[in-house]
C-alpha cells in the first residue's frame, strides 16, 4: 500500500484517477495535525499547462482544485496558489474556466518564481 504522503503527491501532480486517489486517501484519517505535503508553484504550474495543452479538461481540473481545496494534509507553498485554487474548484462564483485565464496564471505565477 502507497503511503499518505505518495498519494497526496499524486493527487497535486494529477498522477491518476482523482476518484481513485480520493477513495485511497480515505484509508487515512481526514484531519491532519500539519501539512504532509506541500503545493509548489511549479506543481501548480505543471498541472495548469496539463489543462492549457488539453492533457486535461476543464473538469477534471475543477474536480482536482476541489479535491485540494479542502484537505488538512495539503499545504500552500505560497499563498497565492491557495487563492487559484479556490478561483478553480469554483468557477460558478469566480467566472468561467479558460485557457487564457489558466495562461494568465501561470504567467503570474512565473512571475513571482520563475521555472
Amino acid at each position: 500500500m502507497r503511503s499518505r504522503t505518495e498519494l497526496l503527491k499524486d493527487l497535486v501532480l494529477l498522477q491518476g484517477k482523482i476518484e481513485i486517489l480520493e477513495k485511497d486517501l480515505a484509508n487515512f484519517p481526514w484531519d491532519s495535525e500539519m501539512s504532509l505535503y506541500s503545493i509548489s508553484i511549479e506543481d501548480f504550474i505543471y498541472v495548469l499547462k496539463k489543462s492549457i495543452n488539453d492533457e486535461i479538461d476543464f473538469e477534471a481540473l475543477i474536480s482536482w482544485a476541489n479535491a485540494l481545496e479542502c484537505r488538512d494534509d495539503i499545504g500552500f507553498k505560497d499563498e497565492a496558489l491557495q487563492e487559484f485554487v479556490f478561483e478553480l474548484a469554483n468557477p460558478e462564483i469566480n467566472g468561467e474556466i479558460t485557457k487564457e485565464r489558466l495562461q494568465e496564471i501561470v504567467n503570474e505565477l512565473q512571475e513571482q518564481s520563475p521555472i
